[in-house]
């Protein structure tokens, strides 16, 4: 048995049975003609694995809201029971990983801060920072502004990411800051993959995790060109500095593109070109979802005994998970099954 077989066949098999349980085709087609967010929270219930997350919940009164909490939950007690099968330095990486649940929580504060001015209206929802980050949550959830808010994450790693936006408030804007948190999250994991990972694990990471910062790269100088009319100076400090299937000259002419156009030109001669599909921005994100998806589809073929397992798993869950609220926000503006299966990423592949 191969070294790599011995650490991942507890993982690859567990990681099997809970890919087994997941929505089918025929769970879509029933879904999609559902009318309201409790037909689908009842559907949920009764005939599938959401079921058990379900059972103390009255799905003739639930919201939205708190089928979305669900859901987090669900997302984040899979992620634990996957960790429990990772051992040594793969499972270091993957705390690292875990951070993307923390920077996902502070974003909805800030969100909600920028909007709202009341961050107690999303309390709850923060699974993770409530239960697993040693961030103070209610000094950070009392804050009346973002500065102050940066602020009260002083004594974390984030205050170091965010204190800059205290005295430079010239840049004090929400996509700014949300920017910051997440190239601080991909510069830092992708120094650590080659200290902690090697052979299969590296090779899946790479794959994963560098398809990623390729196309948000490539999202992010779009719509600094497109909607911030964002000087190129400040494009460049706000993009991740690696690349995996794109070039660097490639991602600097991206930078340095007189026009919006002219960046999805030159996307056109990449490996991302049917992501960004000319007239079609609107899908630009359900595209970089589909191709999330077949990614990782072929990593749990090709490498199934690697953290691409894990990897594989929570980011197809998280697809199926979109794919719910899709539909429901589909019935939430009364569009038809046919045109809230456009939306579905997948899903109706099966």
């Amino acid at each position: 048995m191969s070294l790599s077989l011995y650490r991942y066949s507890s993982l690859h098999a567990k990681v099997r049975v809970m890919l087994a349980r997941s929505l089918t085709s025929a769970d879509y087609e029933e879904l999609v003609v559902k009318r309201s967010v409790q037909d689908v929270a009842a559907y949920l219930k009764y005939n599938t694995h959401y079921q058990t997350i379900l059972d103390e919940i009255n799905e003739t009164t639930i919201h939205r809201g708190q089928l979305e909490k669900v859901f987090k939950k669900v997302l984040i007690n899979d992620y634990i029971k996957l960790f429990r099968f990772v051992q040594g330095n793969a499972k270091a990486f993957l705390k690292l990983a875990f951070l993307r649940y923390e920077i996902e929580d502070l974003k909805i504060l800030l969100r909600v801060l920028d909007t709202e001015h009341n961050t107690q209206l999303v309390h709850d929802s923060l699974i993770f920072l409530r239960k697993y980050s040693t961030i103070d949550i209610e000094n950070v959830a009392s804050s009346k502004d973002i500065q102050q808010f940066i602020q009260n994450l002083k004594g974390s790693i984030y205050y170091d990411v965010l204190s800059p936006f205290i005295t430079n408030t010239q840049h004090l804007n929400l996509f700014s800051i949300e920017m910051s948190l997440d190239m601080y999250f991909f510069t830092r994991l992708w120094k650590q993959k080659d200290k902690l990972l090697k052979n299969e694990d590296h090779k899946a990471i790479l794959q994963s995790f560098g398809s990623e910062i390729d196309i948000l790269n490539i999202l992010w100088i779009y719509r600094c060109k497109k909607y911030y009319n964002t000087p190129k100076e400040i494009i460049y400090s706000y993009t991740i500095p690696f690349t995996y299937r794109i070039s660097k000259a490639q991602l600097i002419n991206m930078v340095e593109a007189k026009t919006p156009e002219e960046v999805l030109e030159l996307v056109q001669t990449t490996k991302y070109n049917q992501i960004f599909l000319e007239g079609k921005e609107y899908f630009y994100e359900q595209n970089f979802t589909y191709y999330v998806y077949k990614l990782h589809k072929r990593l749990l073929m090709r490498q199934p005994f690697s953290i691409a397992s894990l990897m594989a798993y929570l980011h197809l869950k998280e697809i199926e998970i979109r794919n719910i609220i899709s539909i429901i926000e589909g019935i939430r503006y009364q569009l038809s099954p046919d045109q809230i299966k456009k939306y579905i990423v997948a899903g109706l592949e099966k």
